[in-house]
């Protein structure tokens, strides 16, 4: 056989075989389905390069920018954060745990490269993001003198009044309070008061997300970083970061002594909406808003981490407009599957709860429309 007639009988019987397997094809999925298929495939592909270009790409970039110290834009970084948290919880949550050490590398080289070598010689004072060294300054106590404002009426809430068990703690930072206990190793509320200045103020505050145990606390009564590695749960705010009308206020609100194990699904989706529909109404109210939020433990106990961190069952949410003396609250299951529904008027609040935080204050009215 000549050299043209083996060429010719491959050429055939690759033109068989190409046949054979268009038919296949052609038998598996219909004509209909097969563009959408493959127009689906290829943005998946796309969409999958993006993602993981963009992750590795920040955490390369975290790494090589304190390594020759320079840091990081802040609204780049920012922007990056609320597209990560558009991701499916599932794989935000997986690449969480497996990249959080290289996160947590970036961190330590940019802080560590953000002064030039030259500029060492002498001790730096603390800065305004260094959070461990801010909440240092603002001591634990049995009462809440140092940021009573945070209260409707500066009334504050009494430690005393409180059960010795929960081991509670008056905890002041920068724009909010929170009683603490020892024993859930959670906040029991966090309080802010809220106005339209302070939040127009707070949407040039870039999140910091370098969360922090709270080291005010003694070593047996406080959350660790380590206790939230790989649980599962968000390190959830209770006083939320996005209200943040000063950097140092923002900083501080990452420490681990504002945070409950969240579900993920509830912390990115119906709580962040609820905090978002509180900041609406806060920016058109006529005064003050103060917002009181919290876990509620019912059931069988469940905890995490080393340090046993207490996961709650459900999560509250308290509205007090001064102004209009009204009152209204949300209580929400600690789950992905939460839904917003109607709130509940303050009596029903303190009925469901147990806190009747606006005790000392009047409360004439109910949900506000």
């Amino acid at each position: 056989m000549s050299a043209r007639s083996k060429s010719s009988s491959s050429s055939a019987a690759r033109a068989r075989k190409s046949s054979s397997s268009k038919s296949a094809a052609s038998r598996l999925s219909p004509k209909w389905l097969r563009a959408p298929l493959s127009q689906m495939s290829r943005q998946i592909g796309q969409a999958a390069v993006r993602w993981l270009g963009s992750r590795l790409g920040f955490l390369a970039a975290g790494v090589v920018a304190g390594t020759v110290g320079v840091s990081l834009p802040g609204p780049s970084v920012d922007e990056w954060e609320r597209a990560w948290h558009r991701l499916p919880t599932a794989v935000s949550s997986t690449w969480d745990e497996l990249l959080q050490p290289l996160v947590d590398l970036g961190h330590a080289l940019r802080q560590d490269g953000s002064t030039p070598p030259a500029a060492r010689s002498a001790p730096a004072a603390p800065v305004a993001h260094d959070g461990p060294a801010v909440a240092r300054q603002m001591r634990p106590g049995r009462d809440f003198a140092d940021c009573a404002s945070q209260f409707p009426g500066s009334i504050a809430i009494r430690t005393q009044d409180v059960s010795a068990q929960w081991k509670p703690e008056a905890l002041c930072f920068d724009g909010f309070a929170v009683l603490y206990s020892g024993l859930s190793k959670t906040p029991m509320v966090a309080v802010e008061r809220l106005d339209a200045q302070g939040l127009k103020a707070a949407v040039s505050q870039s999140r910091t997300d370098e969360f922090f145990a709270d080291e005010r606390l003694p070593g047996g009564m406080r959350a660790e970083l380590s206790d939230y590695a790989g649980s599962g749960y968000d390190r959830g705010h209770m006083a939320a970061a996005a209200n943040r009308a000063s950097m140092a206020s923002m900083v501080q609100s990452f420490a681990l002594s504002n945070m409950v194990p969240q579900d993920p699904t509830n912390n990115r989706k119906v709580w962040a909406d609820l905090e978002s529909d509180v900041r609406k109404f806060a920016r058109r109210a006529d005064g003050a808003v103060y917002v009181f939020s919290g876990p509620l433990f019912e059931g069988a106990r469940r905890a995490i981490g080393a340090d046993r961190i207490w996961v709650p069952s459900h999560l509250f949410k308290l509205v007090y407009d001064e102004a209009g003396q009204r009152a209204w609250a949300y209580v929400l299951p600690n789950t992905a599957e939460a839904t917003l529904s109607a709130p509940m008027d303050y009596g029903s609040f303190v009925q469901r709860t147990g806190w009747n935080f606006l005790s000392a204050v009047p409360v004439r009215g109910g949900v506000a429309h």
